[in-house]
């Protein structure tokens, strides 16, 4: 950012359960690598962490909207304002929106909106979102990018049928089976050991060496 704010966002799909663990590895591995040897503690920036998820982070909170710092548990005083940590849960977004509807809001629903009715409706209620508005329907009249675009769409449903089929067979088989068939048939979509190693610890809750040895 223009005050030299260093941002990490990003987006999930499916569900992980262990993402606070993940969103704060990532952002204090950001944090540290901004000092060299030799440098003084005065070059941190301030590093800022937004997670746009498509499942429910906190169940046991209905608002869409987090924002984390580091706080003293009782008193709240700021520890340091170097890092924060933004959490967006589209599926706990409201239906309808108020009049007094602030820009998180409005934003979160342009990011989950689907209809052109309702980027039309949005655009009309922020210049900034209106901005994004026409950039995205630029990019859509794009072919090379709405080509990607559809691939990446394709991509996401092949995979996501890929471990429903694979999960819905673990249960019918046993779970030894299922991981079995799982790594098959990523496998066969030549996806990389690593990341099949992922996928069995995260869908059947095993430690890393529980799910090498099975690999």
């Amino acid at each position: 950012m223009n005050d030299n704010t260093e941002i990490d966002i990003e987006i999930q799909l499916s569900e992980l359960k262990v993402w606070a663990d993940r969103s704060l590895f990532y952002l204090s591995k950001m944090y540290t690598e901004q000092i060299q040897k030799g440098q003084t503690y005065d070059v941190f920036k301030k590093c800022i962490s937004i997670n746009i998820l498509d499942f429910t982070l906190f169940p046991e909170n209905s608002e869409f909207y987090s924002c984390f710092r580091i706080l003293e548990e009782t008193r709240h005083i700021l520890y340091t304002d170097k890092m924060e940590f933004h959490v967006l849960e589209p599926p706990k977004l409201p239906k309808e929106l108020t009049e007094d509807s602030n820009q998180i809001l409005l934003w979160a629903k342009f990011i989950n909106a689907e209809r052109k009715e309702e980027f039309e409706m949005l655009a009309k209620k922020d210049v900034y979102i209106d901005h994004a508005y026409q950039q995205l329907q630029l990019i859509s009249q794009d072919k090379e990018k709405r080509l990607e675009y559809e691939a990446r769409e394709k991509a996401i449903r092949d995979h996501n049928q890929l471990m429903y089929e694979a999960e819905q067979r673990g249960i019918q088989k046993g779970v030894q089976q299922g991981i079995q068939q799982l790594v098959s048939t990523l496998r066969d979509f030549s996806i990389s050991d690593e990341i099949i190693l992922q996928k069995i610890q995260e869908k059947f809750h095993l430690s890393k060496e529980e799910a090498k040895k099975i690999l």
